[in-house]
């Protein structure tokens, strides 16, 4: 009767409605922010208007269309050399490509200054004069309107111009341009990590597991800290208004509290489960939505969930089933101990001060699941549930490591209910002072 009743009176309620609306709505926002970004990205951005000025004659032996060729697979990769060019003037009109590339051949001082004019008014982006300095080195004036701390631009552009100045010198020592790229080519470089095991994940499988840990565990811990208040307040509210004193003739208080823990417990589960199913199918709605919006320009964020992912989903709600059983054991025990509603933020405060050291250990131990600190605080009852879903999310964890943390939270469960229970019992009937850790103590070891 008392799991029923905590469970409807618990969804019924207007706040824990509204609350679950407004979680719902904020999971779907968060899961099409990329898609979004994308959308804003794709009707925004436009190509990059940059023109070249070459002084300098032939570079590296290069010029006119060759020169404006050699521009635009730099600046653009191969899919930004189509375009028009020309002995004189080339451009690269392709829509696809980043810049839109305009190189013009021994311009007067007059055809600069109105180049500058064009970036000035905004109908150019970027000036880019070639000349030669008097011992022959290639000599380049970037001009632009952008805020130096945030122009994108100028990186790609310093790095065309460095490899131009290259090419030129190696040209002027005879070099030809095979023997120029050898010069330069990458070496053969194998990264090995011989510290853990290699990772067999896809990209879109690391991706996820990322996104499913820092979700999973900051849900467990919002969802057990409300939910354990939840119980701790609804124990105080009985016993400040003597309705304790009439349950009690129902119910042993072993009863009362399990019943409460189980009926606030299920409906957390039930918000859980609902965010985390309607989470899911807004990931899986964003690939086609992106595709159906943007065509072959979706990007998206590729959200794979395969069984590696669907695991990790299973664990979270397991988790959180014995996390919270943990927990809201304690929570009703010290519920049990204040004579007044507004005493229980004070009260589990030791509780919530555990549980917020596992998140912020947790929080950070996503940049090292594999660390030995993390590995025993995994062993940790207290801190399993955080911790285990960040290893399994990010890190690598063998298969034994769960069903052992499984095992020892179920025996840490049975063993603080039973601490609980006793204090519980203690409390519920309890209206004077609160009692010390000493008594405490003794009510535990004695019954």
């Amino acid at each position: 009767m008392i799991i029923p009743f905590e469970y409807k009176r618990r969804v019924t309620q207007r706040s824990f409605i509204i609350t679950t609306i407004v979680l719902l709505v904020l999971i779907v926002i968060a899961s099409f922010v990329p898609t979004i970004i994308q959308l804003i990205s794709a009707h925004s951005n436009s190509q990059t208007k940059i023109s070249i000025v070459n002084n300098a004659t032939t570079i590296a032996g290069l010029n006119g269309g060759a020169l404006t060729g050699y521009i635009n697979t730099t600046l653009n990769g191969t899919s930004g050399t189509s375009g028009t060019t020309s002995a004189t003037t080339g451009q690269n009109s392709s829509g696809n490509a980043p810049f839109a590339v305009q190189t013009i051949s021994n311009a007067s001082q007059g055809t600069i200054d109105n180049l500058k004019n064009q970036v000035k008014n905004g109908s150019s982006d970027i000036l880019l004069v070639i000349g030669r300095s008097s011992n022959g080195d290639l000599t380049f004036n970037y001009y632009t309107t952008s805020n130096p701390t945030s122009d994108s631009n100028v990186t790609q552009v310093q790095s065309l111009a460095s490899q131009l100045a290259v090419l030129d010198k190696a040209s002027r020592l005879g070099l030809t341009p095979a023997q120029t790229s050898s010069l330069f080519a990458p070496p053969q470089f194998s990264d090995v990590n011989l510290g853990q095991a290699q990772s067999t994940l896809s990209t879109s499988d690391i991706i996820t597991g990322y996104i499913l840990a820092y979700v999973g565990f900051i849900l467990i811990y919002i969802a057990v800290t409300m939910y354990g208040s939840f119980v701790a307040t609804g124990v105080a509210e009985e016993k400040g208004s003597r309705i304790m004193e009439i349950l009690i003739n129902a119910a042993t208080p072993f009863q009362l509290m399990l019943g409460k823990v189980i009926g606030i417990g299920a409906a957390g589960l039930t918000q859980m489960a609902l965010l985390v199913v309607v989470g899911i199918g807004a990931l899986l709605l964003q690939i086609p939505l992106g595709a159906l919006l943007l065509g072959s320009k979706a990007t998206g964020l590729n959200i794979s969930i395969t069984g590696a992912s669907i695991t990790l989903l299973v664990l979270v709600l397991i988790y959180f089933i014995l996390g919270f059983s943990l927990y809201a054991t304690f929570y009703a025990a010290m519920g049990a101990l204040v004579k007044r509603q507004d005493e229980v933020q004070n009260a589990v405060q030791p509780i919530t001060i555990v549980l917020v050291a596992g998140y912020l250990v947790n929080f950070f131990g996503v940049y090292a699941p594999n660390s030995i600190w993390m590995r025993v605080l995994s062993y940790i009852p207290f801190w399993t549930p955080m911790a285990m879903l960040v290893r399994v999310g990010v890190g690598t964890v063998a298969w034994w490591e769960i069903p052992i943390t499984i095992v020892l939270m179920i025996a840490a469960i049975f063993v603080c209910t039973f601490v609980a229970g006793r204090i519980y019992r203690f409390g519920v009937l309890m209206y004077g002072q609160r009692p010390g850790l000493r008594q405490l103590f003794r009510v535990v070891r004695t019954g």
